[in-house]
């Protein structure tokens, strides 16, 4: 009877790991951490997060692609996957048609434009667009309104490291809003970008230890522009990351662009008798 027993139990056990039961696998709702590496259809590797922080994200706002998000769901922690994302599932044709010249002289006196360099624009029906500059004259620029990767396919290779459900996940330093920031009393640094811009993300554990280590001292608060471009509008946002430090008032202090290293974060709130 005991042989029979202990049979029994390992025929459990084992349909247990095959099943993988009991272990959570992404679901929509659920904010997800990964790696990923974006490969060029004739194997050029494009990005990675490799060697740096995992891409985070809440499946179903949108944020990332939405076939990208689709192949996430029913993953678990430590699963690996390749997944070809074809021109028209991801950034769709190239069109010469938004490739355009523009006067530097209208560009905000505190830019000095490079080639390279990515700036926000907002059309006329306040959709932000994203445009790179790709050749400087004496008087213009030239801007590729394209994404980068446009007229490509792509090969996503993706590692799931992290799950929260989404009754756990929570994000501090989205949740506090700015209004809710200037009315606590403390001088405020507040940082316009998106989960998908890659010095936003290098620029995200910066500021959770901001965050830790200047607890009571200051708010640190991070603005998704694509999801409050009002404010974006109102702050005269022109490119990201831009974070913006204000006093404890909600007067604006001083403004970086860029990814801004903690050590000159720092020194800047020493300057400004924030410790």
């Amino acid at each position: 009877m005991k042989k029979y027993l202990i049979l029994i139990s390992l025929a459990l056990f084992f349909s247990l790991i095959l099943t993988g039961c009991g272990i959570a696998s992404a679901k929509n709702g659920d904010t997800v951490k990964l790696h990923y590496s974006v490969l060029l259809e004739d194997g050029t590797l494009y990005e990675t997060s490799i060697g740096n922080e995992p891409l985070e994200f809440t499946i179903g706002q949108g944020k990332v692609l939405s076939v990208l998000e689709e192949a996430i769901i029913g993953m678990r922690v430590g699963e690996s996957k390749s997944i070809t994302i074809t021109e028209d599932q991801a950034y769709g044709p190239y069109r010469e048609d938004m490739v355009f010249q523009l006067e530097k002289k209208e560009l905000p006196a505190y830019i000095d434009p490079k080639i390279g360099m990515q700036l926000q624009m907002i059309q006329g029906n306040s959709e932000i667009i994203i445009v790179t500059i790709i050749e400087i004259n004496e008087t213009t620029l030239r801007m590729d309104a394209n994404h980068p990767l446009a007229g490509h396919d792509l090969i996503f290779e993706i590692e799931l490291v992290d799950i929260k459900t989404a009754t756990s996940s929570s994000d501090s330093l989205i949740s506090l809003s700015l209004e809710e920031a200037f009315a606590n009393g403390l001088p405020t640094i507040a940082e316009f970008g998106s989960s998908t811009c890659i010095p936003c993300k290098q620029m995200k554990p910066i500021l959770e230890e901001l965050a830790v280590e200047y607890k009571d001292k200051l708010n640190v608060v991070i603005i998704e522009v694509y999801e409050q471009r009002a404010l974006t509008q109102q702050h005269n946002i022109i490119t990201i990351p831009t974070q913006i430090i204000f006093d404890s008032t909600g007067k604006e202090i001083t403004r970086h662009i860029g990814l801004w290293e903690k050590d000159d974060i720092i020194a800047q709130l020493i300057q400004l008798g924030i410790e």
